[in-house]
């Protein structure tokens, strides 16, 4: 596909989902973009909303900066920042298993990006790992950007502060892999429900797998309703065996929190850097502290510790690759109508 959009040269395609596509776009003087394609008429249109929270976070270290939204022929279209590999992505470099230390740094700063979108007003509603992305050689290869902001939404008015209010009957809405048990449950989503997904995905990356992962069912309907049955029928211990108690806590704090509770944020970081100092680890700012750095370095460092014994694949037996959606597709079937403010 070979066209321009104002002083990009759109090239070759280097990603899409259930949204479109995105293309790589080189400028005149070189410099690199992304640019995402929506066509007209997509069935649940999310680009010009993932626009306008794009300029809600603009400026904001963590969110990819947008050069220009518009359309052309029969598409809406976006620009901006070209970023590197999903932790999906470097996930499945790491043979699908991620070190203790690298766990608990993604901890940190996925914490802190939620905290800042929460700060201006928005939840995110499908945190999983393929929305978080490395920095593609921007920096020194240790910044963890969040994107895709789709599904996205106000919890509360930005000059009032007015909660949006706790309703039930709401459709599932994110990828079910990662989503809350209220997600599950049709509770409408706030702040706690991306916490208690970062918790997901932390156990996912500490210990290969999730037990939800590969049930087989004849409908997507009858698949999410045997994963939240998993999820609800597992207690948290059991679902974070082998893991460093600090897991299970953070979970049982996730899913504590009433539905307009104000999540203590600062804690949940504290918590996991203590962890990070009592196992005697060091950031050096350096690269070589992550694990997908330290394979492409050739090192493999002295941390790739095991933290549940066993093979290296997924322990519940489903050892998925990296599709773009990062597992289970992401799903709304009430196409979000409400909320876009």
């Amino acid at each position: 596909m070979q066209s321009s959009i104002s002083k990009y040269r759109i090239t070759k395609r280097v990603g899409g989902g259930s949204f479109g596509d995105i293309y790589l776009g080189v400028g005149a003087n070189g410099e690199k973009v992304a640019v995402k394609f929506e066509k007209h008429g997509a069935r649940c249109p999310q680009l010009r909303h993932e626009y306008k929270v794009y300029r809600e976070l603009q400026n904001a270290p963590g969110f990819a900066k947008v050069h220009y939204f518009g359309t052309q022929d029969s598409y809406n279209l976006m620009v901006m920042d070209l970023l590197g590999p999903s932790l999906e992505d470097q996930f499945n470099k790491c043979g699908r298993r991620f070190s203790l230390k690298t766990v608990l740094m993604i901890a940190d700063q996925m914490l802190e990006r939620v905290e800042l979108m929460h700060s201006r007003h928005l939840i995110h509603r499908d945190i999983k790992p393929a929305n978080f992305v490395t920095d593609g050689g921007r920096g020194n290869g240790n910044f963890i950007y969040c994107i895709d902001f789709g599904l996205s939404k106000r919890y509360r008015h930005p000059r009032t502060l007015q909660h949006i209010p706790q309703r039930e009957g709401r459709s599932l809405t994110g990828t079910p892999r990662y989503a809350s048990i209220n997600n599950h449950l049709g509770v409408e989503q706030s702040r706690r429900d991306d916490l208690e997904s970062i918790g997901y995905v932390l156990v996912y990356f500490l210990k290969g797998g999730l037990p939800w992962q590969g049930l087989k069912a004849k409908s997507a309907t009858k698949k999410y309703k045997l994963i939240m049955e998993k999820k609800q029928s597992i207690t948290i211990p059991a679902l974070c065996q082998g893991c460093p108690s600090q897991f299970a806590e953070y979970l049982a704090y996730c899913r504590s929190l009433k539905f307009e509770a104000k999540p203590n944020i600062a804690y949940l970081r504290g918590m996991f850097r203590d962890l990070f100092r009592t196992q005697g680890y060091t950031n050096n700012n350096s690269s070589l502290d992550w694990d997908w750095n330290r394979i492409d370095s050739g090192s493999t460092g002295g941390d790739r510790e095991r933290v549940s014994g066993g093979d290296r694949g997924a322990p519940y037996g489903d050892n998925i690759g990296g599709q773009i959606d990062g597992g289970y597709q992401r799903t709304s079937r009430n196409n979000m109508g409400s909320g876009r403010r």
